[in-house]
């Protein structure tokens, strides 16, 4: 069998098994913005650091890996994520929360679909990404490059699934033979707890990540609950106010 043959056969059983839970799926708008500045300016939105909650960050508030297709030369690329808020740290004043996605595609296969929350044991929150405003940045994306079909599955098996579908869209990344960029932001509000889930990246063959996106996990708290100091400093703050009133 060729590796045509193969991969189609792949996906083939993923469009299967997507059908038969399309009862479940949303297709996302895409609200493009012109500029990644005007953007973060428009919603006034700075760097949101978030070392003191994950670890194993790119940097405070940004998480990226490269990957390769596990058919030798079929394609590579990057996925990469920065978190934004309306304040700079996580805390009772964060009322506001935007994820940045860089897709990029090298070739010199175009890449079919990035699938996040695939066989993860982090469960992608449904119903934030659901109400989050989302879309292109233009500036931000290669000329010419379509934007995908951007779809939210509700339990597909067993999770959550958020995916990019640019096979979808008409134009697949990274191909024929070229580096393409898609960015993608999510903004939503501050209700939201982050973490990293796991991405299959596919086309002739697979390739698999990680990235962060809104998660539903029992017992994780949301980005605008404070922290056990801050609660703290609260009190004591609550604590001395009652003493100068008397």
């Amino acid at each position: 069998m060729s590796i045509r043959t193969r991969s189609l056969a792949a996906l083939a059983g993923l469009a299967t098994v997507v059908c038969a839970s399309s009862a479940s799926a949303v297709i996302i708008g895409d609200t493009s913005v012109a500029t990644r500045a005007g953007l973060l300016a428009s919603n006034g939105l700075v760097p949101l650091d978030l070392s003191g909650i994950l670890t194993g960050l790119t940097t405070t508030n940004s998480y990226s890996q490269n990957f390769v297709s596990d058919i030798a030369g079929a394609y590579s690329g990057t996925l990469s994520v920065e978190i934004f808020g309306n304040v700079g740290s996580p805390g009772l004043a964060l009322n506001q929360v935007m994820m940045i996605y860089t897709m990029t595609g090298n070739g010199p296969d175009g890449i079919d679909t990035f699938e996040f929350g695939v066989d993860s044991s982090t469960n992608l929150d449904f119903n934030d990404l659901l109400s989050a405003t989302q879309g292109t940045i233009l500036d931000q994306t290669s000329a010419g490059q379509a934007a995908p079909v951007t779809e939210l599955f509700n339990n597909l098996g067993t999770n959550n699934v958020f995916t990019f579908d640019y096979q979808a869209g008409g134009n697949t990344l990274g191909a024929p033979s070229q580096t393409d960029v898609h960015s993608w932001y999510v903004l939503g509000g501050a209700d939201v707890a982050i973490d990293f889930v796991d991405v299959n990246i596919r086309d002739f063959g697979l390739a698999q990540v990680q990235s962060l996106s809104f998660v539903d996990v029992p017992g994780l708290p949301d980005l605008n609950t404070p922290t056990p100091g801050a609660v703290a400093l609260f009190g004591i703050a609550g604590l001395a106010g009652v003493r100068r009133r008397r």
